[in-house]
């Protein structure tokens, strides 16, 4: 009778693998894995600044070779043909003379003339409030210069002489002595000035008076156009009187250091009074420098 033998799992020692190991030899696969994906992008993003540093570089050299071209062969050739000059009124300098003020020669280059430099060296001189400068592609220069607007002639003791000078409303001397031009503006003397020049500034008391003598221009021409002269007598270093003469009045009219168009419109009205009544003749001076009009009588 044939045996029959029944096998069982016990019978033979097989080892068992744990769970854990299992999930170990799992998670240093995906590792791997994802060690090879960074590397591949870390190396695609190397290419990729690889070719941008060599696009980068062929542009700078693209442009190293146009910037030679353009100096040796462009830039030298392109020549200011056309020079336009404007000036306002008044202006007594002619092109000839501007341009050499301005230190510009003939066939200046295009590209290396610089409009700022030229606008400094304009408005060096004293006669020349602003200028402006222009490049205009391909050969033209443009100049437009503010001469300075005359608003008083002034009588300056210097060195023991008297020299008319023309002052603007900011106080600086822009014409002297004979090139003195326009004598059909309020003259004011009783200034003195250690060194008269072109350039020159008034003193600042001076100048604050000139501002108040722009301001009666603009609001009363007729005022201003008035005024025949108007000594300065200093009193201190920073303070002084006027003794104003205006036209068609024989009568002298002492003011304060300021001067404006309501201040002039009551000199006028107290002038006519005066005239009306016959008192020209007796009266040496009127003072307003106080609220109330103060006369004084000429001796006999």
């Amino acid at each position: 009778m044939s045996q029959m033998h029944h096998y069982n799992n016990k019978d033979y020692n097989y080892p068992e693998t744990p769970f854990y190991e299992y999930k170990s030899v799992e998670n240093t696969m995906i590792n791997a894995a994802d060690r090879l994906e960074k590397d591949h992008r870390l190396r695609d993003r190397r290419e990729r600044t690889a070719r941008v540093f060599k696009v980068i570089i062929a542009v700078l050299l693209f442009v190293i070779f146009v910037q030679v071209v353009y100096h040796l062969y462009f830039a030298r050739n392109v020549k200011i043909d056309k020079i336009t000059i404007e000036t306002g009124a008044g202006f007594s300098a002619s092109d000839e003379q501007i341009l050499e003020m301005a230190g510009i020669r003939t066939a200046e280059s295009y590209f290396a003339l610089d409009e700022t430099v030229i606008e400094t060296r304009l408005e060096r001189f004293s006669q020349i409030l602003s200028a402006e400068v222009e490049k205009k592609f391909p050969d033209t220069l443009s100049i437009k210069l503010k001469g300075r607007n005359p608003l008083a002639v002034c009588l300056i003791e210097t060195d023991g002489r008297i020299i008319p000078a023309a002052v603007d409303s900011e106080g600086v001397i822009f014409q002297l002595g004979k090139s003195v031009t326009d004598l059909n503006l309020p003259v004011i003397s009783g200034i003195r000035i250690d060194e008269a020049r072109l350039g020159v500034v008034m003193p600042e008391a001076i100048t604050t008076f000139l501002a108040c003598l722009k301001n009666l221009r603009i609001e009363s021409p007729v005022f201003f156009d008035g005024i025949s002269e108007m000594r300065i007598i200093r009193k201190s270093n920073d303070d002084f009187e006027v003794l104003m003469y205006p036209q068609n009045y024989s009568i002298p009219v002492r003011l304060g250091s300021r001067i404006d168009k309501e201040l002039f419109t009551y000199v006028i009205l107290v002038l006519d009074v005066a005239k009306q009544q016959g008192l020209t003749a007796s009266l040496e001076e009127l003072d307003f420098r106080t609220d109330e009009v103060v006369y004084r009588l000429r001796e006999e």
